[in-house]
């Protein structure tokens, strides 16, 4: 969950007076014009904090529940009239985190927005090794420590990933990465870097045909100069490498090592991927040498068991190309379509979902993203735009959820 705030306010002094207390408070802000817009943005960006005003949509209460369902974890502040008090009180059975009425006091709303931010918990949180809390108690978000900034981390199982990145960040070189091919293995390299400290900056990637260890001793040597935070040097594909530098690779971790630097610590990553034909296998030679000389192993699981996070995954992906390319129509999915995308197994993994979602933008010609539209990368009869199935499911997932919700 990142500090951003979005809000869709029509009064243009209103919405221009809460842009500036958010912005004075440390969040990015960002303006919608309508609820979907709304959606969109708080499910894919993790915003922190959503404002609303009462007046925005027919029915405040829907509203509500839509941001609590897209975001659970974005708190909800509502902007009302004093005579409207009585219909504001029911809504935070439905999500509602605070609410401010007009005429505005200046103090409250400050401190209405600090208290949602938790601004004075953010000053505190741990972001290095010197945090002890781990990001995700007991399989729930921790309030006052580190939460993911790359990685969708909804599911018992990826959250379990993000913890043992965060327990692997006291090692005094760094990690490996284990998993099947297709998983989040740079998103893992740039949340380890985050963890540390430089959630903005930027990974060092060293291919296998650039690995040697020159190339690492000078690595080392510049990073001791620097008086910054540690960079972070990331190996992709170890299976990859040859016999000869393996040996190499090993001797340098192992001086490295013993030379127990920890105010400059070597900052690694390696990714080794499970099940490659001729690869590197749980037992092959060089991933257990390199396993006893960095014990921190972290294994990043399938799309099949996160079927919770496929949801943020899609709308963070359409956010992200829609916003490089605005000329893409596509700004929404419909329901029965993030039906259909959670309920694909996904062998190929998040590389899988990748292609399949910017495929699919890139040959949608609506603004609405139907299940249809994937029928050809799936070899799936492609449905019409407006076929009836579909809207019956929408309604039935609808209604499910109201269901849930009461």
């Amino acid at each position: 969950m990142t500090n951003h705030a979005v809000v869709c306010i029509p009064d243009a002094k209103l919405r221009g007076l809460f842009s500036l207390l958010l912005a004075d408070s440390g969040a990015l802000v960002a303006a919608c014009p309508d609820l979907d817009e709304v959606l969109r943005v708080a499910g894919s960006r993790f915003c922190q904090l959503c404002v609303l005003t009462q007046g925005m949509v027919p029915d405040i209460a829907e509203a509500v529940e839509a941001v609590r369902n897209a975001s659970p974890d974005t708190k909800i502040l509502l902007i009302a009239n004093r005579e409207e008090v009585d219909a504001v009180l029911p809504l935070f059975s439905r999500g509602l985190s605070d609410a401010i009425l007009q005429p505005i006091n200046p103090k409250r709303a400050v401190a209405a927005l600090q208290a949602l931010l938790d601004k004075e918990k953010a000053s505190t949180m741990p972001t290095g090794p010197g945090g002890t809390s781990s990001p995700f108690a007991g399989g729930a978000a921790t309030d006052g420590v580190y939460r993911p900034q790359h990685l969708i981390a909804r599911s018992p199982a990826m959250r379990k990933a993000v913890n043992d990145l965060w327990a692997a960040r006291k090692d005094p070189i760094g990690v490996i990465l284990r998993g099947e091919p297709g998983v989040e293995f740079e998103l893992a390299v740039r949340e380890f870097q985050a963890i540390n400290g430089d959630p903005t900056g930027y990974v060092v990637m060293l291919s296998h045909q650039d690995l040697d260890v020159e190339t690492l001793a000078t690595q080392l040597s510049l990073e001791r100069l620097n008086d910054g935070v540690p960079k972070t040097y990331f190996v992709p594909e170890v299976e990859k490498l040859t016999k000869e530098q393996g040996r190499d690779l090993l001797d340098f971790l192992r001086r490295v090592r013993r030379q127990r630097e920890t105010s400059k610590p070597l900052r690694m990553v390696f990714a080794a991927a499970d099940g490659v034909a001729g690869g590197a296998h749980a037992d092959s030679e060089l991933l257990e040498a390199l396993q006893f000389i960095m014990p921190s192993v972290v294994t990043l699981p399938p799309m099949r068991e996160r079927r919770d996070d496929v949801e943020l995954i899609v709308r963070k992906v359409l956010m992200d190309i829609t916003a490089i390319f605005p000329a893409y129509r596509a700004r929404s999915l419909h329901p029965a379509a993030l039906q259909w995308l959670c309920s694909r197994p996904w062998p190929g993994n998040y590389q899988e979902l990748l292609v399949a979602m910017r495929t699919t933008v890139i040959n949608c010609g609506n603004r609405e993203v139907m299940s249809g539209h994937f029928g050809k990368l799936t070899e799936v009869a492609s449905a019409s735009p407006f076929d009836p199935d579909e809207v019956a499911a929408a309604r039935m997932l609808a209604a499910a959820q109201k269901a849930a919700i009461r």
